[in-house]
């Protein structure tokens, strides 16, 4: 289960549908463009195995839709991106059905035009589909109103956050009321000190079996961050995140990395081996750019990516804007970063374990020098290796400030706390379309930070202190 979906199972089943369904529908959808395409040219196919043998290829294409955003509700609300992500999700499908059918030779049902009208029929059956469900949701029948017992200064900010993601929640705020009340959202500290205030809407919600939640599983079920007034104490890592580092999944994951980036490397060869080529032609040596990172434990290492500055760039400084940085980066740079190509030497630092495909992204020792006095629990970030890609970048941005690296830890963080492998092949699917998306095309939703409830304690320094490693 990704860690998304397991988050959105604490906040009701009404939300949990309103995620799930499209999906589910989706699927049954391939099947019956499926059916509808056999019965008008091959009717004789029409049998368990020919389902069977499709059900791996359906898979994949929820993956795709996945990756394309067609289960973000906000993107696809409007008709015009909706229409534009299904062409380029059935584009993505027939190339992908194309090949699992070469791949699987032995299938006596070739691609050809069965493939090609099963995923017209599909997509448009998906399209209707889609238009009937955006517009039953309107009728809010599967909206959740919700009492709220905390800090009003956190109401208002969360009231703030909501209307930018109502379209994933259906969320409104309420005041006691029975019926007409689906959840009560109780922030535990504000109930210790105001345990007479927020008795009555406790005993009432228990009585009428009204869901009750914390704010910090409802904070993150929503906006897909944690707070890092929450992170503050010894307590929240022991309890979330360094369990999270035992066990076999670390194994498996360390697994993954190698056999991914080994196979990543190979598939790229021809990519990188023609980046060098014309970074060599075009801009001279040296081809690739060093840097030090805080890895695992804050541990410094030597990141590898192909050089798309001039020479002497990285004397600029850390936190420098991407406006200051322009003037250094090269036209074939531009074109290297717009793609991401530049990132791919770092399959190399994933393979000879200082990174992993997916975590927290590598900061420059420069700038973590600066972080860790000013961003509460920066250090957890460390506790697991960095990663080509993780939460932040499928969900913010590249940062170039330290507002921007404040807000990116609020991600890291939910990284942390729901590590694991759907997390993971979540994070990758959504990288395949970050990766066509300009950063400075990305304006992240707004989304509330809630107020201190008392002095954070950087006590996570501890655990990287004892390297003493040197600062560049």
């Amino acid at each position: 289960m990704f860690a998304p979906e397991r988050s959105l199972n604490r906040i009701g089943t009404r939300h949990y549908w309103r995620w799930m369904t499209p999906p589910i529908v989706d699927f049954l959808l391939f099947y019956l463009g499926l059916a509808t395409t056999l019965a008008l040219r091959e009717p004789s196919f029409l049998t368990t195995d020919t389902a069977l043998g499709f059900f791996p290829l359906f898979v994949s294409w929820i993956g795709i839709m996945y990756a394309l955003g067609l289960y973000d509700l906000g993107l696809v609300r409007n008709t015009f991106s909706l229409i534009k992500n299904l062409l380029g999700s059935s584009v993505a499908c027939l190339a992908v059905g194309t090949t699992y059918f070469y791949l699987m030779a032995s299938h006596t049902l070739k691609p050809k035009t069965h493939l090609l009208l099963a995923v017209v029929i599909s997509h448009v059956l998906i399209l209707v589909w889609r238009r009937a469900w955006l517009t039953a949701l309107k009728y809010n029948f599967l909206d959740q109103r919700f009492v709220f017992l905390g800090d009003p200064a956190d109401l208002s900010e969360i009231e703030k956050g909501l209307p930018h993601h109502s379209g994933n929640t259906g969320l409104t705020v309420v005041p006691w009321q029975y019926p007409g009340v689906d959840m009560v959202v109780a922030d535990s500290r504000w109930v210790d000190w105001n345990w007479e205030q927020a008795r009555p809407v406790f005993l009432a919600a228990i009585a009428r079996g009204v869901p009750i939640v914390t704010l910090e599983d409802f904070y993150e079920s929503i906006f897909g961050k944690v707070s890092p007034h929450y992170a503050g104490r010894p307590s929240w890592a022991l309890k979330f995140t360094l369990p999270n580092n035992i066990g076999p999944f670390l194994h498996v994951k360390r697994a993954a990395d190698i056999a991914g980036s080994a196979l990543l490397l190979l598939a790229t060869a021809p990519v990188l081996a023609v980046a060098a080529a014309l970074i060599a032609i075009m801009d001279g040596r040296p081809i690739f750019y060093r840097q030090s990172r805080a890895g695992f434990l804050g541990r410094p290492f030597m990141v590898l990516k192909f050089r798309t500055m001039s020479l002497g760039a990285e004397s600029i400084g850390p936190f420098t804007s991407a406006k200051a940085h322009g003037a250094s980066i090269t036209r074939l740079g531009k074109l290297l970063r717009r793609y991401r190509i530049d990132e791919l030497p770092q399959l190399w630092n994933v393979l000879v374990g200082d990174m992993s495909l997916v975590g927290p992204r590598p900061e420059w020792v420069k700038e973590v020098a600066v972080l860790e006095k000013v961003v509460p629990s920066y250090h957890l970030r460390h506790l697991v290796k960095p990663g080509i890609t993780g939460w932040a970048q499928v969900k913010f941005r590249a940062t170039n400030s330290v507002d921007d690296s404040i807000e990116k830890i609020h991600y890291d963080l939910f990284y942390l706390k729901y590590l694991s492998f759907g997390l993971d092949v979540s994070i990758l699917l959504k990288t395949l379309k970050r990766v066509l998306i300009s950063d400075s095309s990305v304006v992240p939703l707004p989304t509330p930070t809630l107020v201190p409830k008392s002095n954070v304690e950087h006590w996570a320094s501890d655990l990287t202190s004892h390297l003493k490693h040197p600062r560049a």
